[in-house]
């Protein structure tokens, strides 16, 4: 059975301003070569909202699909890549960044912003299983105030970014 670290945090943050945009086309998962796994995550996410479940003690009725985001897809894309670099496993970048920072540098003008991430090696409806499987990762998924989602994978470094635009 494979090695499963979990960071149960989820950051809500509302209010930002707009950095400079992210301008990374290979990570547009319609152009990706990975583009197929982001589908993957987006139906194994969406199928998750569309049934109401208990995240821990707290019951979360059904909600709304997400969409896809290539911003948000950018900037989770972005924080694996570091994660993956500096073996920091860490919502708090090398560089110092929160989600919200890296969603506005990405490109996203956002309302609301969430981050779930994952450290292991399995495929993309396992990782989904194992963050309902924590309150806080289940909590994010299920957030209503959510619409929007984009995820990346570097090595066994995986980011979902959730949110909700301007």
């Amino acid at each position: 059975m494979s090695r499963l670290v979990l960071l149960a945090a989820l950051f809500a943050l509302s209010g930002c301003e707009v950095a400079d945009l992210l301008t990374d086309p290979s990570s547009d998962p319609t152009t990706s070569t990975s583009g197929e796994a982001w589908t993957e995550m987006l139906v194994a996410v969406n199928a998750a909202r569309a049934e109401g479940r208990s995240c821990g003690d707290t019951w979360k009725d059904a909600v709304q699909p997400l969409a896809w985001d290539g911003a948000l897809h950018r900037a989770a894309r972005h924080h694996s890549r570091d994660m993956a670099s500096t073996g920091r496993f860490s919502h708090t970048g090398s560089d110092g960044s929160r989600v919200g920072d890296r969603a506005s540098r990405a490109g996203y003008a956002w309302r609301s912003v969430g981050e779930n991430l994952a450290l292991m090696d399995v495929p993309v409806r396992s990782v989904v299983d194992a963050l309902l499987q924590s309150p806080a990762h289940c909590s994010a998924i299920m957030d209503p105030t959510f619409t929007e989602l984009g995820a990346a994978r570097e090595s066994n470094y995986w980011t979902q970014v959730f949110g909700r635009p301007r």
